[in-house]
């Protein structure tokens, strides 16, 4: 499984020897490149009627897919829903005000259960913070099992088709019950010079195992066959291999890794919190059917649900929107959450709620990771369509980036120059070969009108894509997005020949 700096850039936010055009103006351009499907949908002010192009294809939707997952949890669970952590004791160790029973030594009969619910925001910091609350008690030891609930989630963790090389890096990171620091491991290399092994540096708390044979290389010289690569085992241990290219006064190349094992991550970081907090255990068990006799001592909650909304769609992160797909999942079918439940409660309330029908689409997962995704531009459009004609009640484009302005949007060369800048609220969806946007754009007359755009299957000469690769060129497909949106906004009724 490897990891390559076109890949890696999207985390580890150092591409410091490369300039990306993205952060340009993009020049208009009516032509589409040659060896791209497009997909074009939008409505213009006044009209019911979609315009566009291969409307009605079935494309890779991406993370426009976000909206979708977005969408249905918004309508089903409610803004100010919140995603719940409980740390419980067995029954009988609860006392009538709350209080622990303890023995005189500080012993807690019966054991404790963590039930985790796939919170996305928990971190090492805040589950520390958690645990703490048995030592305020004035636990000092734990006189039976400590066991990890891991039962509001099953099946994979991960995605049907994700793609196996992107699997070490962050933004794949598994979608388990139990999630801390994003299930990424944050990590440096260290390059000395030019030749120089670069040695890994992993925070002294962080439960994993690297090993590297990358080699440093000047930035001229990175790229090609020359490319940071990494190799993810079982027990959340790496391997990175390949070039590491230099930086101004050495600093240390970030490393964003995504854990292979969830089960084994949470266990090391209760042990590890335990022995922290000084309190004695027995034996750490995980469990994957919910456990009867236990009630709550303390608890954390997640940020509410329209806050975790925000950051998935301006960050586009993966893991939030599958988090966020599953915990639908348990709410509508009072079950237990798996991919299938996530996308089949997506659906199902869109259905029943929104009055969408999503058709003959297919979602395998509730973030857009996976090729295996197909959806029609008409049928994204819909999802958009709803959304701006409920915009009073909902007040959900709140949550996008706008254009030139903030999350994936901000940077974006086809809309960071006028009329666009400050226009345009959507959502981007990027993948190998993928370049799609969704959203609404403010025209000319103040009117606001949902659009998609759909670039599949990009195909561009081998020089060409290492530029673009490589940050040294923009995408040539952003001009053309440019020169769509710039229709729209100009409203005009586009031809069936661009």
């Amino acid at each position: 499984m490897y990891l390559n700096f076109h890949t890696l850039k999207n985390l580890a936010a150092a591409a410091a020897f490369t300039v990306s055009l993205q952060a340009f103006a993009i020049p208009s351009s009516p032509a589409p490149v040659d060896g791209i499907n497009l997909g074009v949908a939008y409505r213009l002010p006044g009209s019911d009627t979609v315009y566009g192009q291969n409307y009605d294809v079935y494309m890779h939707p991406a993370s426009t897919q976000k909206l979708l997952t977005a969408l249905a949890s918004y309508l089903y669970l409610g803004p100010g829903y919140r995603i719940h952590t409980s740390l419980q004791v067995k029954s009988g160790a609860l006392g009538a005000q709350g209080a622990l029973n303890l023995g005189p030594d500080g012993t807690l009969k019966g054991g404790i259960l963590l039930r985790f619910s796939g919170d996305p925001t928990l971190t090492d910091k805040k589950y520390r913070e958690l645990l703490n609350a048995l030592k305020k008690a004035g636990v000092k030891r734990i006189d039976g099992p400590v066991i990890l609930d891991y039962s509001r989630f099953s099946g994979r963790s991960r995605g049907q088709g994700w793609s196996w090389d992107d699997l070490p890096v962050c933004f794949t990171a598994p979608a388990a019950a139990f999630i801390i620091n994003r299930n990424c491991a944050f990590a440096q290399l260290k390059t000395s010079g030019e030749g120089r092994i670069a040695e890994p540096m992993i925070p002294a708390d962080t439960p994993v195992t690297i090993d590297s044979t990358a080699t440093g290389v000047k930035a001229s010289d990175y790229g090609g066959n020359c490319e940071l690569e990494a190799e993810l085992f079982k027990d959340n241990h790496y391997r990175i291999t390949g070039c590491v290219p230099l930086q101004k006064n050495n600093v240390p190349w970030p490393l964003s890794l995504s854990v292979s094992d969830p089960d084994k991550w949470g266990r090391d970081w209760t042990e590890q919190a335990l022995k922290r907090l000084g309190i004695a255990h027995g034996e750490l068990s995980i469990a994957h059917e919910a456990q009867a006799g236990y009630s709550e001592f303390a608890a954390l909650d997640s940020a509410p649900l329209s806050d975790l909304l925000r950051y998935m769609l301006y960050r586009s992160n993966n893991l939030y929107a599958d988090a966020i797909a599953k915990n639908l999942a348990v709410e509508y079918f009072k079950q237990p959450a798996t991919y299938y439940r996530a996308t089949q409660a997506i659906r199902s309330v869109l259905l029943k709620y929104a009055k969408i029908s999503l058709g003959n689409s297919y979602q395998v997962d509730g973030s857009g990771l996976s090729p295996h995704n197909l959806i029609t531009p008409r049928q994204m459009l819909s999802v958009c369509d709803y959304i701006a004609k409920n915009e009073e009640t909902l007040h959900f484009s709140q949550l996008l980036p706008v254009a030139g302005v903030s999350g994936t949007m901000h940077w974006r060369g086809s809309v960071n120059q006028p009329p666009l800048k400050g226009n345009v609220t959507a959502k981007t969806g990027s993948l190998t070969n993928t370049s799609n946007l969704a959203g609404f754009l403010t025209t000319k007359s103040g009117a606001r009108v949902p659009f998609v755009i759909f670039s599949n299957n990009i195909s561009l000469p081998q020089r060409q894509r290492d530029a673009v690769k490589y940050h040294r060129m923009a995408s040539p497909t952003l001009g053309f997005e440019r020169y769509v949106l710039e229709q729209i906004f100009n409203e005009k009724v586009m031809g069936m020949d661009f």
